[in-house]
């Protein structure tokens, strides 16, 4: 669905359209899920419930929602802010546990990529806005240039500038490792 027809339905969820708002949560949900689960590490449950409360945000605020940006973005904006809500309560929790508990092997590898993740999604929130965007849109909703140039009204080109500035930017956000190594954004899977 095109950013233009996401923003008319986006106005008329503002009016209290439910037709509207159903067909926004048909075209979103999966895009909102998918990012969820992968934000969240592969934490299905987890990603459903901040799937649920997405679409809850995306009727509540809609009236507040102002026309001119990217329908998706903004939709995606609220998933990552809703998984760094996950994330910090998550970290709080964690600061909870005991010293003392032997870890196996594996749990210490899933850690070391929770807590890669979590220093990536922090270093992104720190990235100005349109850089946040466009590395939003292409590693973590998987959108392909073209579709982030469509969804932030700008071209492919400028894509590709914004996501260069934004790896280079990560590479002096992004704090050395345990072992005193540099993290290297660009070529990491998360």
């Amino acid at each position: 669905m095109d950013n233009h027809l996401m923003t008319e339905y986006m106005r008329q969820t503002a009016e209290g359209d439910q037709r509207a708002f159903r067909a926004l949560s048909e075209a979103l949900g999966q895009k909102i899920f998918a990012l969820a689960f992968r934000l969240l590490s592969g934490d299905r449950s987890t990603a459903e419930d901040v799937s649920q409360d997405v679409l809850i945000k995306l009727w509540q605020f809609a009236p507040k929602w102002q026309a001119g940006g990217s329908v998706q973005a903004w939709v995606s904006r609220l998933t990552y802010n809703a998984c760094m809500d996950v994330h910090r309560a998550r970290k709080n929790k964690n600061d909870e546990i005991p010293d003392h508990l032997s870890v196996p092997e594996t749990a210490n590898a899933t850690l070391l990529t929770s807590e890669y993740r979590s220093l990536l999604l922090q270093a992104i929130d720190r990235l100005p806005d349109r850089q946040k965007e466009a590395m939003l849109l292409t590693y973590f909703h998987e959108n392909s240039r073209r579709e982030v140039a469509a969804n932030m009204e700008t071209t492919e080109k400028a894509v590709e500038h914004l996501i260069a500035r934004g790896l280079k930017a990560l590479g002096t956000l992004i704090p050395a490792n345990i072992n005193g190594e540099r993290h290297d954004i660009a070529t990491h899977s998360y």
